[in-house]
């Protein structure tokens, strides 16, 4: 029956598939319902309101003909299968690919690895002077669920283990204990580890502090709200749930109920625990109370640390010292000191002081001395140390646009990361003063990587400001307009698009084509006043620089707008969405994943409350205004040439809803028929990251290089008429 209705709503193809002939797409139908709401004195249409209906099975039926749709074109383009497979041939290079690695006092090494063929990861553990053995295989747990997090006991004895259902966004914990090699019998559920607090194991190791999620279905509005870190002690039911930090069990506390009320433990010694009111704000408001053996964990005298104000990244902590990453007063950031119980947050002792091109990123502090690093422009970093106030650079062993520092043990880690390269994780001996490469992993050889050329330029954007520009091809390309060329875009919360090893890249690349990053302002590649530049009234620079950089491309003859792709994913819907319908002359096509496109109703999603503190809330005058600047659905005008558009969304997504890009797919099919393609890639079964696996994730960019070939034009990737 509901086969029999799909087809019902999917009309016959009648399109001609060769790109110079005039074209009619026959687009699955869905009627617009418009609804006007208004703002502030402003009216606004919303034709396509009735897709947030998700209960309504004809929406449902149209997201699925949508998604049969699409795949009448994408899986009939030349050469699609063989994008896949040279990604998957590059990946197999690999012996394996190894991730979340983590080192422990007596040097042993656990990690995820995904040994070549193998489509999921499992973890392991190495012991010095041993051969790795294999800990725990997640189809032992279930055959559809893999690993997405693990965190180890501060003894190393134990493991607790987050496996979650393919495509799905809530995770079950279990505990494996590595003396015995058996699983506690207790399963955990309702955790979501990977992005929301991690576990943290008490000093003890008796038992750990996870966040818990009351509401699990992410269609609901409560959906990621009144979470709660909840203690779960290893003897323990798992049907008891003990709060220790959240809106109920701290009433005197100011948390709303959107915000993640997280806990943070920072070693077995810790005689201090730190509870964040997190959420998707760069800067927190954080508490802290004081601990021992007989601590009741529920009933805790938390005290205020900072305030989200006092703007501090990242923090350790030394007895009674806070040592302390902040970009108060210092938008590259500078690292403080000052007590814990007795704070100073407007005259502490700054350790380093701000650089002037550079944006420190990331510290540690170990017996005394400081380790740091820094990056100019998000893509080449520098790594130092300071001691009795002397500022030394320390020479990293090869070079590096992205360097993350880790103090695990009694080991510094050190992890290394470039465009060209595949990463790279050191160990570093502070007494000798020398890395070893951390040999976990026979080296996988790129050659093709001899014949690329890394340019990192700077861009005049629309204000004269310079925009950072990563432009990476082969070598022998010519300048002459005639290549074709991927721009990936984000610009949001703060996040920088710094170098790091993707097959995707090399795959694109090695083609023949260029893969360009525009570092837009709301990322955080020139630190926090960068970040700040493209927030909510500021948003709109993030697709203006995205423009600016385009017309900079073309000027100099690295592309044309025939040539020209625009790719993003998630808040980069924004920064997409807006540039190709500010400016649609300057792009031939336009690739979204799970993109955030309708911003004026962004804040009535699950994850909407804490997207006001990013984007901005329709309540605000101002913060309207901007919000309906940003919003791509409402610009969306008739008789314009836009981009051919591929957008692709996952039915569990809980952090964009499948609604958001659905309504922009049905204004834009709607108000432009005759014009170039728009499909819907609906998958019933991914969330916001696709299934988990990089299988899907090669698939998906098979479906996206492919669709922008046939819509450059490229001979080889034209279907039959």
């Amino acid at each position: 029956m509901f086969q029999k209705k799909i087809l019902l709503i999917l009309i016959i193809i009648n399109v001609s598939c060769n790109k110079k002939k005039e074209k009619i797409y026959s687009y699955p139908f869905i009627p617009s319902i418009p609804v006007i709401d208004t703002y502030h004195g402003t009216s606004i249409e919303d034709p396509y309101r009735n897709l947030e209906n998700l209960k309504d099975s004809t929406v449902i039926q149209w997201f699925a003909a949508q998604e049969n749709y699409a795949r009448t074109f994408l899986n009939v383009i030349p050469r699609r299968d063989s994008l896949l497979a040279k990604q998957l041939v590059f990946d197999k290079r690999q012996e394996s690919t190894i991730s979340k690695i983590k080192i422990h006092k007596n040097k042993t090494v656990f990690y995820l690895k995904r040994k070549r063929g193998e489509e999921f990861d499992k973890l392991y553990l190495k012991r010095p002077n041993e051969q790795e053995k294999l800990v725990y295989n997640p189809t032992d747990y279930k055959t559809d669920h893999i690993i997405n997090y693990f965190k180890v006991s501060w003894d190393a004895t134990k493991v607790a283990i987050s496996l979650v259902k393919k495509g799905e966004n809530i995770s079950d914990l279990l505990v494996y204990d590595l003396v015995t090699k058996k699983i506690n019998a207790q399963i955990i559920q309702k955790a979501k580890p990977k992005t929301t607090g991690g576990i943290n194991w008490l000093p003890d190791d008796s038992g750990f502090i996870y966040q818990n999620f009351p509401n699990t279905d992410h269609q609901s509005k409560e959906y990621m709200t009144n979470t709660r870190a909840v203690l779960h002690k290893l003897d323990m039911d798992t049907t008891q749930v003990i709060e220790v930090f959240s809106k109920k069990n701290n009433p005197s506390i100011p948390m709303e109920s959107a915000d993640f009320p997280i806990v943070n433990i920072k070693s077995d010694k810790a005689d201090h625990i730190f509870g964040i009111i997190g959420g998707v704000s760069k800067y927190d408001d954080t508490y802290y109370a004081t601990i021992n053996k007989e601590t009741n964990y529920t009933n805790l005298n938390w005290k205020l640390l900072f305030k989200k104000e006092d703007q501090i990244d990242s923090f350790f902590t030394d007895t009674d010292e806070l040592i302390y990453l902040t970009s108060k007063d210092a938008s590259n950031f500078k690292i403080c000191k000052t007590s814990i119980q007795h704070p100073d947050f407007k005259n502490p002792t700054v350790l380093v002081e701000e650089k002037k091109d550079r944006v420190i990123t990331d510290f540690e502090y170990i017996d005394g001395e400081l380790f740091y690093v820094t990056i100019k422009n998000g893509v080449e970093s520098k790594f130092f140390s300071k001691k009795n106030g002397v500022e030394e650079e320390i020479q990293l062993p090869l070079a590096s646009g992205n360097t993350y520092i880790s103090h695990e043990g009694d080991t510094l880690k050190v992890s290394l990361y470039s465009w060209t390269q595949p990463n790279q994780v050191y160990t570093y001996n502070i007494e000798k003063r020398e890395f070893s490469l951390l040999d976990l992993n026979t080296k996988t050889n790129f050659p093709e990587f001899n014949d690329f050329v890394v340019e990192e330029i700077e861009v005049p954007s629309h204000d004269g400001i310079k925009i950072p520009l990563s432009v990476i091809y082969k070598k022998g390309l010519k300048k002459d307009g005639n290549n074709r060329l991927i721009s990936l875009s984000y610009g949001a919360y703060g996040a920088s698009f710094s170098p790091y090893f993707m097959i995707t890249l090399l795959t694109w690349v090695n083609e023949g084509n260029i893969w360009v990053l525009p570092h837009v302002r709301g990322g955080g590649e020139k630190g926090d006043a960068w970040h700040k530049a493209g927030f909510k009234t500021t948003k709109s620079n993030s697709w203006k620089d995205l423009i600016s950089c385009t017309e900079y491309l073309i000027k100099e003859g690295y592309t044309s707008p025939e040539l020209n792709v625009a790719f993003g994913t998630s808040a980069a819907g924004i920064t997409i969405g807006r540039a190709i319908t500010e400016r649609p002359d300057l792009f031939e096509v336009a690739l979204m994943s799970v993109p955030s496109i309708n911003l004026v109703r962004s804040e009535i999603q699950p994850n909407g409350p804490n997207s006001i503190k990013e984007f901005g809330t329709v309540e605000i005058k101002e913060e309207f205004e901007a919000l309906y600047e940003m919003d791509a659905y409402h610009h969306i005008e008739k008789n314009i040439d836009y981009p051919a558009i591929l957008i692709s969304t996952g039915m569990n997504d809980g952090a964009v809803v499948p609604w958001d890009p659905a309504k922009f797919v049905a204004k834009m099919q709607a108000t432009n028929p005759n014009g170039k393609p728009t499909l819907f890639s609906v998958d019933f079964n991914a969330n916001h990251g696709g299934d988990g696996t990089m299988d899907y994730y090669y698939k998906n960019m098979a479906d996206a290089f492919s669709f922008a070939l046939w819509q450059t034009g490229h001979p080889d990737y034209q279907p039959k008429e």
